[in-house]
């Protein structure tokens, strides 16, 4: 309308009527363009800081040592919360050395004498233990002992026998509970490693055991661990 009333007033005046609308034109060409508030942001992307943003920290890689920490501690738990009276008359113990966990079973708590199937008790024992080493997988040793008493029974040759046996009896039932086979082996002493001198029966019973040895360091399985 303003521009109509404009027109009939400066009719005739064609010049001043042309600069007039070029005038309204640029104005409406000039609005249309964006308005910044506040200061512009220049440069690319990465260049601009970004306020109060905290990094997340990482969580410390898994080391050998905190993995073989975590077998002792929770095989130990698993003793005491399980089988503390076990323990406390010496059947079952874990220990560790500088290259391996040790969980020491005595063999009067899992055959009869002179035996290698195991007891009902025994099975129960070694699924619990069969858990944790399923949990925190590494290679392992189980080596049959035996007293220096001769055997006495027509289905053993010798005490190599009856330890290579009772330590095979153990892997079998570990395996079976879900040890990787390709991590665990059997091995018998005989007689040969005694923990003390056979000198009375209260001696021969404590070299009488099975011992599960955890190695502390890594392996893909047991074979290359030992040969490799």
């Amino acid at each position: 309308m303003a521009l109509y009333s404009l027109a009939l007033t400066n009719a005739g005046d064609e010049k001043r009527l042309k600069e007039t609308l070029e005038g309204v034109f640029d104005a409406v060409q000039k609005s249309i363009k964006p308005i910044n508030i506040g200061e512009p942001i220049v440069g690319k992307p990465q260049d601009i800081e970004v306020v109060d943003a905290k990094p997340i920290p990482a969580a410390p890689p898994a080391t050998e040592e905190s993995h073989f920490s975590e077998v002792f501690s929770m095989l130990s738990k698993m003793v005491d919360s399980q089988f503390s009276g076990v323990q406390s008359t010496g059947g079952i113990s874990v220990t560790e050395s500088a290259n391996w966990v040790n969980l020491e079973l005595k063999s009067g708590l899992l055959f009869g004498q002179g035996e290698y199937d195991l007891t009902n008790e025994a099975v129960a024992l070694l699924m619990a233990v069969a858990n944790v080493l399923k949990s925190y997988p590494s290679a392992i040793l189980v080596d049959g002992n035996t007293d220096d008493l001769s055997v006495v029974s027509s289905r053993l040759v010798s005490n190599w026998h009856l330890s290579s046996l009772r330590a095979a009896s153990v892997v079998d039932e570990l395996v079976y509970h879900g040890v990787n086979p390709k991590m665990i082996a059997p091995i018998g002493f005989s007689s040969e490693h005694p923990k003390v001198r056979n000198n009375n029966e209260a001696a021969r019973q404590q070299n009488r055991r099975v011992i599960l040895r955890i190695s502390k360091r890594n392996a893909d399985n047991l074979h290359d661990y030992l040969f490799n």
